[in-house]
């Protein structure tokens, strides 16, 4: 038990590092956005990973619950409204409209922390956010796992209650690329693999937890988060044609949604540092044309 247990730290501290979350923009491939125009909604997405109720913890990926409530406080005092990937995809496909001044609030990985710390802030101020889970985690924790704070990962019951919650959507971050280890980056096609290789191990992993999913919390996600912003061009006809209609990346640029968009949206989100200011981080996330 203890060596698991050391084993599912180490995977939560690579999942956290700063050095290479935030890809630098030569790693990236150029993709296709949806266009601005004159009946475009500004959408700011923001990223955030662990929340660990201790001041000491604090970094480039881990924040408080504190910090979070300032967040969420600042955005109403605002006139922000957050809203489900769901909604930014209906309104992209039908035209169904927006609140004014939205804003898509995401999780990475799926820590335990969102149970335990979030989805209390969540109910209390009647907001949405979404979380995008990782498989292999999450099948650790389900396995065996103690739930301590600084480390661990949800399990399948607990992303159901989320889900049951009417706070949270369910997004995929893979069931097991989320990893540097070997050769592929996150689920980026690697050099010299053949297109009908790279389809067929990202339809699998994706389409893995796509059905444990479906399988757990009754709902097939439309949202995927790619593990460590490595995006490949080739992954997006196979995603599309898994029914997700939402990815994000992890490009620090701002979003322009409008009616009729190709599908899947492409949309940018902010990493939330824990150790910067709500006012100054909302300054770069709310600013349209950086």
């Amino acid at each position: 038990m203890r060596y698991k247990k050391v084993i599912l730290l180490a995977v939560c501290l690579l999942a956290v590092l700063p050095a290479v979350l935030l890809l630098p923009p030569q790693a990236v491939p150029v993709i296709a956005e949806n266009p601005k125009t004159e009946l475009s909604v500004f959408v700011p997405v923001i990223m955030y990973h662990a929340v660990i109720d201790n001041p000491n913890r604090i970094g480039d990926f881990i924040i408080t619950p504190q910090a979070f409530e300032n967040d969420m406080e600042y955005l109403a005092n605002n006139g922000y409204t957050t809203v489900f990937p769901s909604e930014i995809i209906d309104f992209a496909e039908s035209g169904k409209p927006l609140p004014p001044n939205p804003v898509l609030i995401t999780f990475d990985d799926g820590h335990y922390g969102l149970l335990r710390c979030i989805l209390p802030i969540l109910e209390e101020r009647s907001l949405k956010a979404n979380v995008n889970i990782e498989g292999a985690y999450t099948e650790q924790s389900t396995i065996e796992d103690d739930h301590n704070p600084a480390y661990s990962y949800l399990t399948w019951e607990e992303i159901r209650l989320l889900h049951n919650s009417g706070r949270f959507e369910i997004g995929n971050h893979t069931y097991g690329m989320h990893s540097l280890t070997g050769l592929r980056k996150g689920c980026r096609k690697n050099p010299g693999e053949s297109l009908a290789a790279y389809e067929k191990a990202l339809a699998d992993d994706v389409g893995k937890l796509q059905s444990i999913l479906a399988g757990t919390t009754g709902v097939m996600p439309r949202t995927f988060a790619y593990p460590f912003g490595y995006v490949s061009d080739e992954s997006i006809p196979v995603l599309r044609s898994m029914g997700l209609k939402l990815l994000m990346t992890c490009y620090e640029k701002p979003n322009y949604v409008s009616v009729n968009d190709e599908l899947p949206l492409i949309l940018h989100r902010y990493n939330r540092p824990g150790n910067m200011s709500t006012e100054k981080f909302m300054a770069r996330v709310l600013t349209r044309d950086n």
